[in-house]
Parts: structure tokens; sequence; C-alpha cells
């Protein structure tokens, strides 16, 4: 796992000093060790900070073919660099390491920019061809590693997190009101925007093929998720036998994949499906005792720590746990400099402590992202599913049900069945694909016209938060309604919410996180799984609780989705009730712009009364106030 960054210029050569400035934004993505290329014409300069995890003796980076011609920075891991080498040996290509990073520059040779499909991994990489004068950036499948990309008249500015580009005095500090709409929507700013103007993400799957001699920027993708199937849920097709072997067989062939590495590795487990899944097959796949972590809370409906003890004694884990008792407001304070975007998912707390934890063991740690995107494992699914019959009700029956889940008494429990009802019985009022968008939304588009400024509502010029989604749902065609509220959920919420949040959280230790569940291969066997055997009657995740049969405890198999938050609720009107009265202060919110002071305290005054758990609304609006300190001052 590393940092990567760097310039490649259409007019002034690129200034090593600039580059050294970028890269030193992300010494904690690579605390091992540095490097640079700056091209002899001044045209390219590369930036790497390394964390050494694959060839830890001659692995350093970046690294260049045997004529120098072509050089390359690689953030993340390349799992199938064995066979990759093997491969190119056989062609002729002489290597000087044993890295993954160097099979990028001899495929490079070989097939051009397409070498990318051949690459299983997890990465994010920027490749330079002095001789043709292009510049390549690719980002993985899935968009599991971060990139970012400035493109002006003058140049291309690329780098792991959007800090590095903040490092050069040309890259202004505009915020993008749509994209500051779209947070307050969903907690995190969804791609390929950026909160700033003029820096974008590199969208999964894709390509950028830079000529430095003409100022021209191809996009190429390079893979597509599988897009649903028509039919896909019907009675006929695939039997489970069939679905379960091949699900079987990748799951083993991952994790061997996965557990390649130089330096100690072991996996986060939860009382969930997910970890349990890694846990099994890590475990199988491993010629050692594998070392599981859990952080867990005093709190018994938040905590899955005798769930996680559960699947830690079946698969036979070394198993070390971490009581979640922080400062939480120092948490909350350290995160900021790690999210260089707004992000509010208050999991990242346990996160961020759960990869300090493991980091002290470790340094390659094993994570169950993805489960429930590719295989159905969110409640809101079988929501969706029912809001069908719902609407079917006549009116006035359901605008009784809605006057009786407003009365109901705020829970401050984990994901209480107050708040379920609440937001089956708001969101079942609108079509299925906005229907599931309510589940995720946190200020409706009517909320935000009081909470919003004048100014910001101007400027956001009718803007809707729905918008992403939309879009994803209009790239997901065909199929029954689950198999695309799959896909939205994997190009929306699995990637630019939970993927930042481990990317950023584990990077701020230097601790690498794999995710064996998205591997492609098993997204793409995923995507021809029958809907039938994802959600089977009021059966979440039905693929993963019978693949498991017989591997892990019944309890767990049958045990409802729990999540990985915190407490939060009560910590705003306990604990950090006096940090949330300071950021959430008239004066604070005036100073931070863009927010209507009097709503916010309302949002806070009701929460505090226990009128309405408004922690999500809170804890957005705290985060958005400490980043506009801290990057957009």
């Amino acid at each position: 796992m590393c940092g990567i960054c760097g310039k490649v210029s259409f007019g002034r050569p690129v200034e090593r000093e600039l580059v050294r400035k970028m890269n030193a934004r992300l010494v904690h993505r690579g605390p091992d060790e540095e490097g640079f290329h700056v091209s002899a014409d001044g045209r390219a300069g590369l930036g790497i900070r390394r964390l050494k995890i694959i060839d830890l003796e001659t692995g350093s980076q970046p690294i260049s073919n045997e004529t120098g011609d072509v050089t390359v920075v690689l953030n993340g891991e390349i799992y199938n660099y064995i066979e990759l080498r093997e491969d190119l040996g056989k062609r002729g290509h002489v290597f000087s390491t044993k890295s993954d990073t160097e099979v990028l520059v001899h495929a490079y040779e070989s097939s051009g920019p397409d070498f990318a499909r051949g690459l299983n991994g997890m990465f994010a990489f920027a490749l330079w061809d002095r001789t043709k004068k292009l510049l390549v950036l690719g980002r993985d499948r899935m968009g599991i590693k971060p990139l970012y990309a400035r493109r002006t008249a003058e140049g291309i500015s690329f780098a792991s997190e959007i800090k590095a580009l903040l490092a050069d005095p040309d890259c202004p500090r505009e915020i993008d009101p749509i994209a500051l709409d779209d947070y307050f929507s969903l907690l995190y700013v969804p791609g390929p925007r950026s909160v700033f103007r003029g820096i974008e993400k590199l969208e999964p799957g894709h390509l950028w093929i830079c000529d430095a001699a003409t100022g021209q920027v191809e996009v190429r993708s390079f893979w597509e998720r599988p897009m649903p199937a028509a039919g896909n849920g019907g009675a006929g097709g695939r039997s489970w036998e069939d679905v379960s072997a091949e699900l079987d067989g990748l799951f083993r062939d991952a994790l061997k994949l996965q557990l390649r590495s130089d330096v100690p590795n072991g996996l986060f487990l939860s009382s969930g499906l997910d970890s349990a899944a890694i846990a099994c097959y890590a475990s199988a796949a491993s010629s050692a005792r594998v070392k599981s972590f859990t952080v867990h809370f005093r709190d018994e409906s938040y905590s899955e720590r005798d769930g996680a003890r559960l699947i830690a004694r079946a698969c036979g884990t070394e198993h070390e746990e971490i009581l979640l008792e922080p400062d939480v407001r120092d948490l909350i304070e350290r995160t900021t400099d790690f999210f260089d975007e707004p992000f509010a998912d208050t999991s990242a707390i346990p996160t961020w402590l759960l990869c300090e934890f493991a980091r002290r063991k470790i340094t390659v740690a094993l994570s169950g992202e993805g489960g429930d995107e590719l295989f159905a494992g969110y409640p809101t699914y079988l929501a969706t599913r029912w809001a069908g019959r719902y609407r079917k009700v006549p009116r006035w029956a359901r605008a009784l049900v809605a006057r009786g889940a407003g009365a109901l008494p705020v829970s401050w429990e984990r994901v209480s069945w107050d708040y379920k009802l609440k937001q089956f019985v708001y969101g079942a009022e609108y079509p299925p694909e906005r229907s599931h968008f309510a589940w995720k939304e946190i200020f409706s588009e009517g909320e935000k016209r009081s909470l919003y400024s004048p100014d910001f509502l101007a400027a956001r010029d009718g803007h809707d938060g729905f918008e992403s989604f939309r879009a994803a749902f209009a790239r997901a065609g065909g199929g029954t309604d689950l198999e695309r509220l799959l896909f939205v959920d994997q190009n929306t919420y699995l990637l630019d919410q939970f993927l930042v949040k481990s990317d950023r959280m584990s990077m701020a230790h230097s601790l690498e996180v794999r995710v064996p569940i998205l591997d492609h291969r098993i997204v793409e066997a995923a995507a021809r799984v029958p809907e039938r055997y994802k959600l089977r009657g009021f059966t979440t995740k039905w693929t993963l609780r019978k693949l498991l049969e017989g591997r892990i405890p019944d309890s767990i198999l049958s045990a409802p989705k729990k999540g990985f938050s915190p407490p939060v609720p009560n910590w705003i009107a306990g604990v950090l009730r006096p940090f949330f009265e300071e950021v959430l202060s008239g004066d604070s919110v005036r100073k931070a712009g863009f927010l209507d002071p009097a709503h916010v305290r309302r949002l806070l005054d009701e929460h505090l009364a226990k009128k309405r758990d408004n922690h999500r609304r809170l804890w957005a609006v705290m985060n958005f106030i400490l980043w506009k300190r801290k990057w957009a001052p």
C-alpha cells in the first residue's frame, strides 16, 4: 500500500520540489520510504510514499523497465503478480525485482494500456512512457483504491488524496456547491465529482491516457460492472449446487491470492456473515493460525463481541478484542486530518480504533466489505420489495399509519424499530428508485430549504441529491428491481462511502486493508447468482448463509444484520454534548457559511429533548464545519 502523486506538464517543466511537497502530504500512506522520478525533459514528475508489503528489499518505487523508457508508481497490490510475472518471463521480459509493481511496466510493454485488463488487484497507478510522451492513470475495477486528478490547459496532476493536489499553489480551493449538496444528502461526495471544483475522481475500471505532446486526454474503460440480467430472478436457470461450487472455488482462490504478503497479516471480525466468510476461507487457506480483531462497545445493543467470539472459535483464529471507550472528541478531530472531503459515516470512529489496534500486530488486514451489496444483505432490500404492496393500500389508511409511526417514542438503540418504520413509511410513498434512495437520504430536499443559507440555496441551482442515484439506475438497465438496487449500491454507497472510510482510516495507521469479497471474479459471479438465492422470503443474504452452513454456528447464520455503528445518539446527548454545543454554536455555523445557524440549533435541541433522532444530521453538520475549518478556511 502506498500513496502516489505527480504531474505532467503540457508547457513549463515540472519542478521536482513541487512533487516532493505533494508527496510529503502522503507520508501516512507510506512511512517506509519515498521515491521520485522527474523526466529529463521535465515533462513528467512522479512521486511515491511506500508501505512495504511485497519484496521488502528490492521493491522500491518508482520502477522502470530495462531501458528506462517506461516508469510506474503503484498504490495497492496486484494479487496475481506471480502468475503475470511467469507469463511475461516466458515472453522474454527480464525482471530486476520480485515486486508486484514491476509487472506493470513489462505488461505495458507487451500490451500497451490494455494490460490493465489482466490485473487482479486493488490498485491505482501512474505510468509514464517517455518515448510516446504518454501518462497512463488507472484505477481498479471496484474503486477500492482512490485516485484524484486535476486537468487544465497546462497539464495533469494526480494523487491518492486531495491533500497532495492542494500542495500545488496553482490548485484553487473553490467548493463545488453541487458536490456539497450531495454530501448533505448522503454523508459523502459521490464521484466523479469531488468537493473542490476542477478535481475529479477517476472512475473505477477506467484509464486516463494523457498525451503530453498534444494535451489530449482519453478516458477509457477496461472493465464494466456486470449489468443486471433481465429474468435473473426467474424460476429457471442455475441450480444451487452449481452456484455454490463456483462461489466456493472463487472464495478459496481469492483468499489464497490475498494472503500473499511478506509481512504479518490478519482480519477484521464482526458478528456478521461477511467477515465470517473471510475468517472461514482465510483459515482454510493459511498454513498458520490467522489473527482476528474485533472492536466492541459497553452498550450491548451495539456490541458484536459475543458473535465475533463464536466465529473466531469456529474458525480457529487467534482472536483479540478492544473495548471502545475513546476520547471521542479527540478522535473526531484527528479523523478530519484524513478525510479531505466532507465525510460523516459514524463508523469511521470504531474503524479508526480497530485499525490502530490491529496495526500493533499486523501490516495487512482482510475485511468483509462488499457482501451486502453483492448478495443482498441490507433489510432495505426487503423494504423496497414490500413498499410496492404498501402503496396499494388506500391513501387514507397510509396516512393513519404515517401518523402512528410519527407518534412513536424515539429510541436510541442501534437502528431501532421506530426508526425503521418511520423510514419505511416515508420512502414507500415514492417509486422504487426514489424509495431506495430515501433509506440513504440524510437531509431531504424539503429539509435543505430550511438548513441552507439563501446564498447556498441559489448556488446549488435546484440540484436534487437523488441525481447520483438516478444516474446509477440509468446505467443499471434491465433486470429485476433487486438486481438493479444491488448494482446501484455497488456504484454509490459501497464505492464512495464504505471503501473511502476503509481506505482513509486504515491508511491513517499505515495499515493495508484488503477486501477479498470484491475480487472482480466474485463480483462477476455474484451478478450471475439468481435472485432467489440472494433474497429468500424474509431472509437477506441467503447465498452466504447457505454457503457457510456447517462451517460457522447456526446462531450467526440466523442472526439479523447489525452494522458497525457506535452509540452516537447517546454520545451527542452525553459525553459529546459540550463539543456539539461549541461546534454547532451560532458563531461557528455563521463562520463556516452555507448553513442557517437557527435551523442547526433546532436540530440539536430536538435531539437533546429526544423529540427526534437527529444524530446523523448533526454528525453531518459537525463534520462539515470541522472539514471547512481544516481544508477550506
